[in-house]
């Protein structure tokens, strides 16, 4: 039996969105606002045929689809561009696919316990083509548009492959939660990245000690600022 998605999924978090909607090429004030909504997503499935409303006090969206099957979607409340979108499990996410003037589009829906995850595929579209650029300035090259859409494709791939490897990690481990090492684990074949990544968790580890010492510090300040002014009210009466 897959996943069942049904419900209602209110948006507590989310990271470059931003950048999802400037690879859409969706315009300056709309992003603006964009940014500033909590959408509301409503889940209805009938095994696998669904819809889908997105919510917002600023524009609302619903798509009807049944997995497995092409249709024609016109992207409403976005950038108003017509897809030809397919929906199919991948175990128990939804993973979509739309073709259409906007190549490597799509995203990715998966639940881990009570909190509902959408990863959009754009975004990598855009944070690839920005260190793209960087590198071609640097190197005084060119990168065409189908380079960094192969790129952009590979590291999507890539991410769902690491994604699946964690899990697998974290569930050998008889635990719920991915931690650091599983993260070292995924990346052990590449040096560089292994590297990176165990450079990356030392800086975090010490950002974090640091942060426990500042806070450690203004809590003793503030309960010896506490304890002066208890005196000085004690003095008085």
């Amino acid at each position: 039996m897959p996943a069942n998605y049904t419900g209602t999924w209110d948006i507590v978090d989310n990271a470059n969105f931003e950048g999802y909607m400037v690879a859409l090429e969706i315009d300056f004030a709309t992003r603006k606002i964009a940014g500033m909504l909590k959408p509301q997503k409503i889940f209805e499935q009938d095994g696998d045929s669904f819809t889908v409303k997105t919510l917002t006090t600023f524009r609302n969206y619903s798509t009807s689809f049944k997995i497995g099957e092409e249709f024609e979607e016109i992207t409403k409340g976005l950038d108003n561009r017509k897809c030809q979108t397919t929906v199919n499990w991948d175990n128990d996410k939804l993973v979509c696919v739309q073709k259409g003037e906007k190549k490597n589009r799509g995203w990715t829906h998966w639940m881990e316990g009570d909190t509902l995850f959408l990863r959009l595929k754009a975004a990598v579209h855009y944070t690839v083509g920005s260190l793209c650029q960087h590198i071609a300035a640097d190197c005084e090259k060119q990168i065409t548009k189908q380079t960094i859409a192969a790129i952009a494709e590979t590291a999507f791939r890539q991410c769902d492959i690491f994604a699946k490897d964690l899990e697998a990690f974290a569930r050998h481990a008889k635990r719920h939660t991915v931690t650091m090492d599983d993260v070292k684990l995924t990346a052990r074949r590449t040096t560089a990245l292994y590297n990176y990544i165990t450079k990356k968790s030392e800086e975090l580890a010490l950002n974090n000690q640091e942060l426990k010492e500042k806070r450690k510090k203004n809590a003793a300040k503030r309960k010896s600022k506490d304890m002066e002014a208890e005196e000085e009210n004690e003095v008085e009466d």
